[in-house]
């Protein structure tokens, strides 16, 4: 937990003893001064390095271990043995991304008005949405995820789910018109896309149902898929869905929590919240990490 002087955003897992978390430092925001100041979790203990930009999506190759930070429109600065800059070309005039994945070895962007992008290569970035590119009023995509290459899938504003089968885009008859905010293609075999209003979509192809959530459930921002469950968060809560019940988990280390970012990998899950980072490696027992310096 942290009195508010950093706050979090996302973050990524590269081994089970070090995570990047994204973090902005409130004076810095207060002076509107873009920045994020990326946090190294080692072997329990924080450094850091500075961003110019803003970060809304954090990939990671493993080998050779590279970071990748992206901003809204398209810096993306590449952390390996030295900094880099890449530069996506398009988002500055058509509107700004909102995720980054790992998909078959390979990064993808997902963006406003139905933008996706690849990286074929250092700083070599091509469109592959332009045949569904939207022009007329805002549309667009807030996450990707993808099972292949030629089985990615793309959500986003009004309920829209589109499919990508290495060459063309489809759409899909989704069961809902609720903004949609984050896609997980899991370990499990299906697609999972949450969103607002408590929506929970399951399918894949072009079969979808809605998952039941209690009416008082708020709006969900993140999901993920650990030990054989399914985890979403909502702003303040992350449920663990056991026998099509949500139970909530116990992420705050002081009896209260922020949520809406979760990542699963080695072993481990982990919840970012605006205040609040916390992690399990079973799946039931949460540890909290606090984190409240607010240098840079």
């Amino acid at each position: 937990m942290n009195k508010g002087t950093v706050t979090f955003s996302r973050c990524v897992i590269a081994d089970p003893d070090l995570v990047f978390i994204g973090a902005q430092v409130t004076e810095l925001n207060n002076q509107n001064v873009g920045h994020t100041k990326v946090l190294q979790w080692m072997d329990g203990q924080f450094d850091h390095f500075m961003i110019d930009w803003h970060t809304t999506a954090m990939t990671l190759y493993s080998e050779p271990l590279t970071l990748f930070s992206m901003g809204l429109d398209g810096d993306i600065h590449v952390f390996e043995d030295e900094r880099q800059h890449e530069v996506i070309n398009g988002p500055q005039f058509i509107g700004p991304l909102r995720d980054m994945r790992i998909i078959a070895g390979t990064n993808y962007v997902a963006g406003m008005q139905r933008q996706v992008y690849r990286r074929r290569g250092p700083d070599d970035w091509v469109s592959i949405s332009d045949a569904i590119r939207n022009v007329d009023g805002i549309k667009g995509f807030n996450s990707l995820d993808g099972f292949a290459a030629d089985e990615i899938y793309a959500a986003g504003l009004d309920g829209e789910v589109w499919r990508f089968d290495g060459q063309h885009w489809h759409a899909i008859d989704a069961p809902t018109s609720i903004a949609l905010q984050r896609v997980l293609c899991a370990d499990n075999g299906h697609v999972y896309i949450v969103g607002l209003a408590g929506t929970i979509l399951v399918g894949r192809h072009d079969q979808w149902d809605v998952i039941d959530t209690d009416d008082s459930i708020e709006d969900f921002w993140g999901v993920e898929w650990f030990n054989g469950h399914l985890y979403v968060a909502t702003s303040k809560v992350v449920y663990k869905m056991v026998d099509d019940k949500f139970i909530p988990q116990p992420i705050g280390s002081s009896g209260q929590a922020s949520a809406s970012f979760l990542h699963a990998a080695h072993g481990m899950l982990w919840s970012v919240g605006n205040r609040h980072l916390a992690y399990t490696r079973d799946g039931d027992t949460w540890t909290a990490v606090d984190y409240d310096d607010a240098s840079y």
